[in-house]
Parts: C-alpha cells; sequence; structure tokens
C-alpha cells in the first residue's frame, strides 16, 4: 500500500484522481488508518484549520500508525502554494520515521505554478499578486518561498535546484520549471527521504516507480437527478461559475446577511435559508448555495461560516433525495463530511484534473464531487436540462 497523508480534503480527492489515472485502488479517509484493502490510501485531515500544536500532533500520530501498517511507501500532500502549517507537519513526519531529509515539490507546471530563482509564480504572477493574498485564513502577502514557509526551531528549510542538487539535512525545496523538472526530482528520491509536495510530484514518483497511466481524466459521467452545487470558497473563479449557472437558469440560494454576520435574528433567517434551498428543487434539478459576501479575514470568521453552511447541507439532505453533491473548499469539504458522518469514500472517477467523484461509504445512490477552491467546475457540470 502506498500512503498520503493530506491536510486538506480536496489535495486528498486531487491525489486520488491521480491514483485512478493510474488504475490503483484508491481510498479516502478522514478518521484516520483503518482496514482497508486499498493500493493507495489518502488520509484526508483538516490540519491546515488546526493550530500549529495540534497539527503536529495529528501528522505525527498518523505517521506512527502508517509505519505500523507497513506501507510500501508515504508522501506528504502539502498546498501547491504552501498555505497551512507545511513546516510542522513535516517536522511531524521526520521525528516519527526518524528519518532527517523532506524533498518537498509544491510546483504544478500544469497549472502554471513555478518556483524560480526562490519566487514563487503562477502563471508569470507572483502569487502575492494574486488571488491567494484574500485568503481568509493564510493571506499570502510574499512570493518569497522561505518566507511563506516561515521558521520552525530544530528544522532547516532551503532551496535547491538542478545545477545545485544536493539534498542535505532538513528540507529541501526544488525549483521547477517544467514538468521534466518534477521527473528529475522524482528521481532523486530514496528510502532516507521523505517526498512531500503538490500532485505534479506524486504523479511523478508514480512514474518513476514504475506505475503506468491506464486512465485520462476528463471522463464521461452518467449523473443523477437532482444536484446540489455548495460554492464555499473565497476564490474568484467560484463565484464566476455561479455567475455562470444563474445565466443558465439555475436557482440560487444565499447566506443571508444576519447568518454571515452572526447577529439576531440569525436562527429565523437561516431556517427561512434552509427553506428556500429545499424548495428551490420543486422547480429546479440544480441548486447552488453561495455565500457571496465579503472575504473575512479571520480564521474564526471562516470555521463558524463552514458549520453554518454544514448544518444547512444536513438539513436539505434530510429533506430532498439529493443524489450528487458537489462542494469547493477543502475545509468546506471536511465540515459538511463531518457533519453527515461520512468518513470513508471510494474514488471512482477523475471529471478533470482535481475534480474527483467518489461514492461514499454508507450512502447507497449518493456521489460526492469535490474540487480546490482555486480551480474551475468542468464545463459539462454546468450542463441544464
Amino acid at each position: 500500500m502506498i500512503a498520503v497523508i493530506a491536510d486538506d480534503f480536496t489535495g486528498a480527492a486531487e491525489l486520488a484522481g491521480l491514483g485512478l489515472r493510474y488504475g490503483l485502488r484508491v481510498e479516502i479517509d478522514s478518521n484516520g488508518i483503518e482496514n482497508s484493502d486499498a493500493e493507495l490510501l489518502i488520509i484526508a485531515t483538516d490540519t491546515r484549520s488546526m493550530t500549529s500544536e495540534k497539527a503536529y500532533n495529528e501528522v505525527k500520530r498518523i505517521t506512527e500508525e502508517l509505519i505500523k501498517s507497513n506501507v510500501l511507501w508515504i508522501y506528504k500532500k502539502t498546498d501547491s502554494v504552501l498555505r497551512g502549517h507545511v513546516l510542522t507537519e513535516l517536522k511531524a513526519m521526520l521525528e516519527a520515521t526518524n528519518k532527517d531529509k523532506v524533498l518537498l515539490v509544491p510546483s504544478n507546471p500544469a497549472y502554471g505554478r513555478l518556483i524560480k530563482n526562490g519566487t514563487y509564480y503562477i502563471n508569470n504572477t507572483p502569487v502575492h499578486l494574486t488571488g491567494f493574498a484574500d485568503d481568509p485564513e493564510y493571506s499570502l502577502l510574499t512570493s518569497n518561498v522561505l518566507e511563506i514557509l516561515g521558521d520552525i526551531n530544530g528544522l532547516q528549510a532551503y532551496l535547491v535546484t538542478k545545477k545545485n542538487d544536493a539534498i542535505v539535512n532538513g528540507v529541501a525545496i526544488a525549483e521547477v520549471s517544467s514538468i521534466n523538472d518534477l521527473d528529475y526530482w522524482a528521481e532523486k528520491v530514496n528510502q532516507d527521504i521523505i517526498p512531500a509536495g503538490a500532485s505534479g510530484f506524486f504523479s511523478s514518483l508514480l512514474k518513476v516507480k514504475g506505475f503506468n497511466q491506464v486512465h485520462t481524466a476528463n471522463q464521461k459521467i452518467k449523473f443523477g437527478k437532482k444536484f446540489l452545487f455548495i460554492c464555499g470558497s473565497a476564490f474568484s473563479q467560484g463565484r464566476i461559475a455561479v455567475e455562470e449557472a444563474k445565466m443558465k437558469g439555475a436557482k440560487v440560494c444565499e447566506m443571508p446577511d444576519d447568518v454571515f454576520y452572526d447577529r439576531p435574528p440569525k436562527e429565523k433567517h437561516f431556517k427561512e435559508w434552509v427553506k428556500d434551498t429545499i424548495n428551490a428543487f420543486k422547480s429546479n434539478s440544480k441548486v447552488i448555495v453561495e455565500i457571496n459576501q465579503p472575504v473575512v479575514k479571520k480564521p474564526d470568521f471562516a470555521r463558524r461560516l463552514r458549520i453554518e453552511i454544514a448544518k444547512l447541507v444536513e438539513e436539505v439532505i434530510d429533506k430532498v433525495e439529493v443524489d450528487e453533491l458537489f462542494i469547493d473548499g477543502g475545509a468546506t469539504v471536511y465540515a459538511i463530511s463531518k457533519q453527515l458522518n461520512m468518513s470513508k469514500f471510494l474514488p471512482c472517477q477523475e471529471i478533470a484534473p482535481g475534480v474527483i467523484r467518489m461514492k461514499v461509504d454508507n450512502r447507497p445512490n449518493f456521489h460526492l464531487t469535490i474540487k480546490p477552491g482555486s480551480y474551475l467546475w468542468p464545463d459539462e457540470i454546468w450542463k441544464f436540462d
């Protein structure tokens, strides 16, 4: 078994899609390690939304359990633009495995995400000049990779290039300008090095280790009848998609102001929001729930909003036989899955890179499709009858 520890749910799903592409039996679990016959087991944590101390303890615990289960190798999935407790979680893995070296490759050239001369770029724009500067929990105010990562006692982070590729103790952050560079760094990984980073590096590792692609993304899917879309991300791509869906006739149910700002009469307006969403299915097969409010850069504020959305989804699904649940934003996925008591997921289709459709254990005839907030939904999802 290959194991992955992911710091958010959409990152876990993205790697699950790659596993499907390479013909592996894939399972995602958010409760930790349970009996599994998967060839690729992905532990979806929510450590990006935890405190640094909790994230450290969770990753160390999971790593120690994986070591006891004799997995083939462990990959640490990080955010591609290094949001979250990246160094803290890598330190936890180093201590749990008694290793000294990490090779961190967060770049993803397929999405225009590159590290050059110590600077992170997205489509040739420094990352701090993109929408990631508005992330409510991890606003990126610099594009210097070492500054984004920050400092942590007892762990050195440093840059490596193809001209200076010596991987010594600590966390080596590889500069990447192309997919060939990902393959180059994948060849450098041995049993003494913990591999970490984004989906592109994981794909190169599978290739280097002898796995072959047997499927492609962009599979044709026969969807169910009733769709519930949850737009939980602050990124503009999600909001643009909602505006396009409105033009195609979708019913959009926006979070009321009093629920957003947590002010009276919040409960009354929350119940009205739930009722409106349920009633929307009487005349629409596809219903969208979104926040549509200003971005508030406060982690506690963002967490409360996710809980409100999760509670709404629970009440709607209790009244409406929803066949397809679509969610963008990893932390939102995690909150909803916990509210609905969903912990074991069986990825079945990669609709597009990063957009993964899954069966949910103990929920027959129900599918969950998720994607990162910064990715676009494929056009076919927005086709309306």
